[in-house]
């Protein structure tokens, strides 16, 4: 017993000794190699919680599986992560098999999960830019990720730690404009609250510190440039266009114009319009910007990072009007007076009834 005592005590300090040296030689000094050494063990990217499908080969050495982590941004160093496992005697337990890893995980936290050999049921879903909460959770619903029930009661009860969460309004309108549109990669036990969490991660990882700034310089709250984008990302199709409508809104509320957005119409509407009527534009609704002056008391759906870019800078424009063109392409000409707004909507009536014809 005192010899096998002795053998453990030994196993002890030599896997540090070893470390030591072999990292001094590569990262020049036993200190900062073996630091090196237990950073690479860390998470790559704790903000980053998309689910990556990797695939593990039967036959796959320690060292062919480096590579492939390596290569799906999983890991830092493929050296080190075979250095870690023979370490820690992790060699000859990875099992073949798919699975469905996160630049948020540690080293060992992949290592446990491949060799843990449970595949990863990984299934993925699209949220297009322009989406609302509504739609969003149908496209949930009908890929068999969420309930209705359960999704709107994490929209409206859910615990969300973000900053940019901060003074949102209770109601199924807490979250709009803030689930990102992007395609994602879940776990097919994701929960609502998961499915949720990744897509408000995502934004809060696209809205850089620089953003917070230049909202406080436009005195704008983070919601208010949400709204604003939102109301460009459903007006615009182009993307050179985006300031320049950007510039558009602002100049109306700078003169305490109405908004007179369609977009917001829309919203109201629930389900998309190609053509808009005076009726429409009549609905008594506070999201109504025919009707009430100012940004509408929330986004009309989640904008694209381009748009909410543009609406914290805005190109520095004189237009007042905007009309959608006649080339029927989906762009639209600008227009600082009324006359010329006029001509451009005749020539754009006139376009559409010639297609028409």
């Amino acid at each position: 017993m005192a010899k096998k005592e002795s053998v453990r005590k030994k196993r002890r300090w030599i896997a540090p000794v070893v470390i030591l040296v072999i990292l001094a030689i590569l990262g020049g000094g036993a200190g900062f190699g073996y630091s090196i050494y237990l950073n690479s063990q860390k998470p790559v990217d704790v903000s980053d919680t998309e689910m990556r499908k990797v695939v593990i080969e039967q036959g796959s050495s320690t060292g062919d599986i480096a590579a492939v982590l390596e290569s799906a941004g999983l890991i830092r160093n493929t050296t080190l992560f075979k250095l870690y496992s023979k370490l820690e005697h992790f060699d000859g337990q990875y099992r073949a098999g798919t699975y469905g890893l996160s630049r948020a995980m540690s080293t060992l936290e992949i290592i446990e999960t491949i060799i843990a050999g449970v595949s990863a049921d990984v299934k993925r879903f699209t949220i297009p830019e322009g989406y609302n909460t509504l739609q969003t959770m149908k496209a949930l619903v009908e890929a068999g990720l969420v309930t209705e029930a359960e999704f709107m009661d994490e929209v409206e009860n859910g615990e969300f730690d973000y900053a940019f969460l901060e003074g949102t309004p209770a109601g199924p309108e807490r979250l709009e404009g803030f689930l990102y549109p992007e395609t994602y990669e879940v776990y097919a036990d994701a929960t609502a609250h998961d499915i949720i969490d990744r897509m408000l991660s995502q934004f809060d990882k696209l809205f850089k510190p620089e953003y917070y700034d230049r909202a406080g310089e436009m005195e704008m709250s983070v919601r208010d440039v949400v709204v604003m984008g939102s109301i460009i990302e459903r007006e615009s199709k182009s993307a050179d266009e985006r300031p320049l409508m950007a510039g558009v809104f602002y100049n109306r509320l700078e003169i305490d114009m109405l908004l007179q957005s369609c977009a917001t119409i829309q919203y109201i509407l629930g389900e998309p319009k190609e053509f808009l009527t005076e009726a429409d534009t009549r609905i008594e609704s506070p999201y109504n910007t025919y009707l009430h002056k100012g940004l509408p008391p929330g986004p009309v759906c989640s904008p694209r990072m381009a748009s909410v870019e543009a609406a914290l800078y805005p190109d520095e424009n004189d237009y007042i009007y905007f009309v959608l063109s006649e080339k029927l392409d989906g762009t639209h000409n600008f227009s600082a007076d009324y006359s010329k707004f006029e001509r451009d909507k005749a020539a754009y009536k006139k376009a559409v009834a010639e297609r028409g014809s």
